[in-house]
């Protein structure tokens, strides 16, 4: 798949990551002609080999040796030691750099990465939730996956953007409704403080499900993973899927809303393979309502469109995207 753009030339082959709580994806892109080309690719449950740089090591194998890397992490990316949030494997970028002979390295926070594609973004890329995102400067970019992401990012009028990193993933979850507040009564018995990462996240959308089964006195189905839900939800029509489908995508709603007053953004764009299997929902009155009903800033809110990244691989060409901008910046 290639990606327009007309930064920073690096010739040669790049090796890029984008390792998650859950998957470890590895490929080494290429620059021709002003597009970006991914030509070839593998991909590993995070923590299947025993370290990054085994899983590394097997894709490149022993010859291949490309000169410059990126690597886009579930994770807060301070120093040279770099720790998952959610998984117990880490790395230290130099020891990589001198393990696989690098020139340069880059890690960056996942966030980051898929933000710095999606900026790139056009029209028929991004399906859209009540008014067109791509043309917005201040953008709220919220990841879902094994973790819950954000990023802020503020675009120029020269075109560029100025991405955050943030961990807005871990505040506090507001209960919007009776039943919201059954649910996370009974969680924060279990887990003290709920974060909205706890319920907006793979993981807590089988924990929803769960819940919500128990409540309704229904047998709760042990190995049911959230791609399965979803299905359920919407090829069989399951009642109890498409229950746990609803509520969880009025959880987003709202955790959208917050971030979109938080950070004053004029659009919010969710990334990730989750929101995207769910759009059938969230193309449904009610999420969008969800979004707008916070009370006094209802009225700026209504103004704020959300829109669905449909283009794949945003972690990986976001994580070269990067490399060439911290290139850039050395060089320049």
């Amino acid at each position: 798949m290639g990606w327009l753009d007309c930064a920073r030339v690096i010739s040669g082959e790049v090796l890029v990551a984008d390792i998650g709580g859950t998957n470890c994806r590895l490929a080494l892109c290429k620059r021709e002609g002003g597009v970006i080309s991914i030509l070839r690719r593998a991909a590993y449950l995070t923590g299947e080999r025993p370290s990054v740089a085994d899983a590394i090591g097997e894709f490149l194998g022993p010859d291949l040796r490309p000169a410059y890397a990126a690597v886009a992490v579930a994770g807060p990316v301070e120093g040279d030691t770099i720790e998952l949030t959610n998984s117990y494997w880490g790395f230290s970028i130099s020891a990589l750099e001198h393990a696989f002979g690098f020139t340069r390295l880059v890690a960056v926070n996942d966030l980051v990465a898929q933000a710095e594609a999606a900026t790139r973004l056009g029209r028929d890329d991004i399906a859209s939730i009540g008014g067109e995102v791509s043309a917005c400067a201040r953008l709220a970019v919220v990841g879902v996956g094994t973790g819950l992401g954000v990023a802020s990012v503020s675009r120029g009028g020269d075109g560029g953007a100025t991405i955050v990193a943030t961990e807005a993933g871990h505040a506090g979850f507001a209960p919007f409704d009776a039943l919201d507040l059954q649910i996370i009564e009974q969680w924060h018995a279990e887990t003290g403080r709920v974060v909205d990462e706890h319920l907006v996240s793979g993981p807590g959308l089988v924990r929803l499900h769960n819940t919500l089964r128990t409540m309704r006195n229904q047998k709760v189905e042990a190995d049911l993973d959230g791609r399965e839900i979803v299905r359920r939800a919407f090829e069989v029509e399951d009642g109890p899927c498409l229950e746990t489908v609803h509520r969880f995508a009025l959880a987003l709603a709202s955790v959208c809303a917050d971030v979109a007053l938080v950070q004053g953004a004029e659009a919010v764009l969710l990334v990730g393979d989750i929101a995207k299997s769910l759009l059938p929902e969230l193309r449904a009155a009610p999420f969008r309502a969800r979004f707008e009903q916070h009370g006094p800033r209802r009225g700026f809110l209504a103004h704020v469109p959300i829109g669905v990244a449909l283009a794949t691989d945003l972690g990986l060409i976001g994580a070269y995207h990067f490399l060439e901008r911290a290139l850039a910046s050395k060089h320049g």
